[in-house]
C-alpha cells in the first residue's frame, strides 16, 4: 500500500554542531572535495577551487553532454574521412568507421577512449571545436568559475583546468541520467570492429569500484602533468558522496580516496525524507478519463547531515492544483524540494501515477451513443 506523503515538518529544537574530525583530516593531493550527491552540500575540501589539470576525468563532463544532447542513443556517428585520432588510450577507431552513440559512451567511460571522446564531440556538435565551446558554456550554465576546457578527453593542453569542486558538481549533474549511472559500474562491454574479425571488448579501468564497500562510480584520469586523479562515489544506506582527489602522489589516489569517503560515512549521516512511490498530492484532471490522480515519487530522497544534528528539513511542492488531459506519466509534472541546514537544496520530480488520455464532452457523446447501439442493435 502506498503511504501518503505529509510535508509537514517543523524545524523546531535545531541543534546543528559539526564534527571536529576534519582537522585531523589528511589527504595527500594537491586537492580534493566530498560532496553529499543529493544536495551538492561540501562535506570536506582542501584547495577544492584550484584550477588544475583533470586528465581523463574529463569524460565526466563529456558524457554529460552526450546524455544532454542524444536522446536516441542507438544513432550512429560516421567518423569522417580525415578523423585524425589523438592516440593513446583508444579503441582505435579509423575514418569512415560507424559506432552507435551507446557504444561510443561505454568505450569513453570504461577504457576511458580518447578517440572516442572525440567521435562523441562531433556527433554532438559536428567538430570538436564547438563541442568545447559546448563544455565551456555547460559549466558555466552550471555556475561553476574554476574550468576551462580545450579538448573532450582530457590530454595535456595549455589551459585545460578544472576543480575538484567543478567536477564533483559535474558529476553529481551527470548523475542525474540512469544511464550514466549504469554505465559507470558496468564491467565490460562489447561493441563492433568492422575491420577485424573480432570485437572490441571494454573494460572498466576504475579499481576503485571493487576497492570500497558501496563504491558505485566513475573515472580515472591520468597525465604525467595531471598525476593520478579520480573521481569516486559510494552509496551506504541510501547516501551516496561523491569524492574528488587530484593528483595524488605514487599512485596513492585510491588510498586517499578511501579516506576521504571514510571520513564521509563516519561523519555524516542519511536522512530519509521520503521513498519512491510516495503519494505527494492528488491532482485533478480536466478533459481526462479520470477526475483525479496521485501525484507520486520515483524515487527516494535521502540526504547527508552531521551526525549529531537534529534539523528537521522542510519540504517545498513545487506543483499545480490541476492539469489538462492528456498527460504521459514519464513527464515530470513538479517537484519537491528539500534544503539542509545550510541551505543546499535537492530538488526531485514528481510524476502523475499514471498516464491521462484526453476525454472530452464529444468522448462523452460517442460513448453513449456506442453502448445504445450496442444495448438496442
Amino acid at each position: 500500500m502506498k503511504k501518503l506523503f505529509v510535508s509537514i515538518f517543523v524545524a523546531i529544537g535545531l541543534v546543528v554542531t559539526f564534527a571536529s574530525s576534519a582537522a585531523a583530516l589528511t589527504i595527500d593531493a594537491a586537492a580534493c572535495v566530498l560532496i553529499d550527491a543529493s544536495t551538492g552540500r561540501v562535506l570536506y575540501e582542501n584547495n577544492a577551487h584550484q584550477a588544475l589539470p583533470p586528465a581523463s576525468t574529463t569524460k565526466v563532463l563529456t558524457a554529460l553532454l552526450v546524455l544532454e544532447s542524444v536522446e536516441d542513443l542507438s544513432t550512429t556517428v560516421t567518423l569522417p574521412d580525415d578523423f585524425a585520432n589523438v592516440g593513446e588510450s583508444g579503441i582505435q577507431l579509423e575514418p569512415g568507421e560507424t559506432q552507435t552513440i551507446e557504444d561510443l559512451l561505454y568505450a569513453l567511460m570504461l577504457r576511458s577512449a580518447n578517440d572516442a571522446a572525440q567521435a562523441l564531440a562531433i556527433a554532438v556538435s559536428g567538430t570538436e571545436e564547438a563541442f568545447v565551446k559546448y563544455m565551456n558554456d555547460k559549466t558555466e550554465e552550471l555556475g561553476l568559475t574554476d574550468s576551462t576546457w580545450q579538448n573532450p578527453h582530457g590530454l595535456d593542453a595549455e589551459g585545460h583546468l578544472t576543480s575538484a569542486y567543478d567536477l564533483a558538481m559535474i558529476t553529481r549533474e551527470a548523475m542525474k541520467y540512469p544511464l550514466f549511472n549504469q554505465i559507470i559500474v558496468t564491467e565490460q562491454w562489447t561493441l563492433p570492429w568492422p575491420s577485424n574479425v573480432y570485437d572490441r571488448v571494454v573494460y572498466n579501468y576504475n579499481q576503485f569500484l571493487t576497492l570500497y564497500e558501496g563504491a558505485d562510480g566513475v573515472k580515472t584520469g591520468y597525465t604525467d602533468t595531471a598525476g593520478n586523479c579520480l573521481v569516486a562515489s559510494a552509496t551506504r544506506n541510501g547516501m551516496r558522496l561523491i569524492g574528488v582527489v587530484l593528483n595524488c602522489p605514487n599512485q596513492t589516489h585510491y588510498e586517499q580516496m578511501e579516506l576521504l569517503m571514510d571520513y564521509g560515512f563516519e561523519t555524516y549521516k542519511p536522512v530519509q525524507l521520503a521513498s519512491s512511490g510516495d503519494v505527494i498530492a492528488q491532482i485533478d484532471i480536466r478533459h481526462g478519463d479520470k477526475s483525479t490522480i496521485n501525484a507520486v515519487l520515483n524515487n527516494d530522497i535521502v540526504i547527508a547531515l552531521p551526525s549529531n544534528s537534529t534539523y528537521q528539513p522542510v519540504a517545498q511542492l513545487d506543483l499545480p492544483a490541476s492539469l489538462e488531459a492528456p498527460l504521459d506519466a514519464e513527464e515530470p509534472i513538479g517537484s519537491i524540494s528539500y534544503s539542509d541546514e545550510v541551505g543546499n537544496v535537492v530538488e526531485v520530480p514528481i510524476y502523475l501515477e499514471e498516464s491521462v488520455i484526453r476525454y472530452t464532452f464529444a468522448d462523452a457523446l460517442k460513448s453513449v451513443w456506442q453502448r445504445f447501439i450496442e444495448a438496442f442493435f
